[in-house]
């Protein structure tokens, strides 16, 4: 597969968001750590295929909750079969969408009074292969 010639990205939106703050959190707590979860789908019609990631911050002793859902537009530039498409999914798009809702939930921590929540990059090939539970845990400063 050659990602280059094979898809072509085309646009990103965030479809859904949903931000909490956690009133339960009193602020004197030491860094917590945050499982985030992952959820990537896709519908494809023709040559358009629409890819659906969402990313979901939750965690009792932590300041704030998080779920974010982003939509990517990709041509595909020829004929793939529904386990290619999947590797594409998971692999390659994913790795195009990421750094934006990465920084959609950079921003919006921000903004809510929060030091920025900057994400790791994640290597997503590996998460969506042996789905390692150490691989989407980060830790809250």
């Amino acid at each position: 597969m050659d990602p280059i010639a094979d898809f072509t990205f085309l646009d990103f939106r965030i479809r859904r968001l949903n931000f909490s703050l956690n009133e339960k959190f009193n602020g004197k707590q030491p860094s917590t750590k945050v499982q985030t979860e992952f959820k990537i789908r896709h519908e494809r019609n023709k040559n358009r295929m629409r890819v659906y990631m969402t990313i979901t911050f939750s965690e009792e002793k932590a300041p704030f909750h998080i779920e974010i859902e982003g939509m990517a537009l990709f041509d595909l530039n020829r004929t793939f079969e529904e386990s290619e498409l999947d590797l594409l999914t998971n692999n390659y798009c994913s790795a195009a969408m990421f750094p934006y809702l990465r920084e959609a939930i950079a921003d919006i921590t921000r903004r809510a009074g929060f030091p920025p929540l900057h994400i790791p990059q994640v290597d997503f090939s590996r998460v969506f292969s042996k789905k390692t539970a150490d691989s989407a845990i980060h830790t809250l400063h």
